[in-house]
């Protein structure tokens, strides 16, 4: 079974929304800086390693730069001050390499979000599918999946959708764009 990349794209653009934050405790000073942006990358890496993503030894690689700061050896050295500065001087590629993989997964979303509104435009129109506020939401959705999927004209748009995504994307993609009202 295929890894919902719905999913996928939602938790890394969670991720990327963190980041200004954390490069806000680094202007403020925060003592707990470092904690946060070793907490980002570490539930960055998780996200990467679930979904088989090689750039997650980039990801474990910019903490080990962090982590190998903290192992300076010399007299006066300022540990926390040396995580600092290596932490700070990789900020833009870390962030950079989690966008560069959210970008092509991203788009490829984008473009099944397009369909399935074409989709859901022209099954509202047809006024076979009426929502009844008793039926639960997930079993009106599979209802017109079934429907466009039964229907020439949008099956071709069905076929595309599913050679793209996980049905369990469809699905979550079609509840995302539907507009009840349309279908009242």
């Amino acid at each position: 079974m295929r890894k919902s990349q719905f999913i996928l794209v939602s938790q890394l653009k969670e991720k990327l929304l963190e980041f200004p934050g954390i490069v806000s405790s680094l202007e403020k000073k925060d003592p707990y800086f470092i904690d946060k942006i070793m907490l980002w990358l570490k539930a960055s890496e998780n996200i990467f390693s679930t979904y088989n993503i090689s750039e997650v030894a980039e990801l474990a690689g910019f903490r080990s730069k962090i982590i190998a700061a903290r192992m300076v050896e010399g007299r006066g050295t300022n540990i926390k001050r040396n995580q600092i500065k290596t932490a700070a001087g990789i900020l833009y590629d870390v962030q950079n390499t989690v966008l560069s993989v959210l970008t092509p997964y991203e788009k490829k979303m984008n473009e099944c979000r397009e369909i399935v509104k074409q989709l859901l435009v022209i099954t509202a129109q047809t006024h076979t599918q009426i929502y009844n506020q008793s039926q639960p939401f997930e079993d009106f959705i599979r209802k017109i999946w079934i429907y466009i999927l039964s229907d020439n004209d949008l099956k071709i748009g069905a076929v595309k959708l599913k050679s793209l995504l996980s049905e369990m994307d469809i699905f979550m993609l079609m509840g995302d764009e539907i507009d009840l009202s349309d279908f009242t």
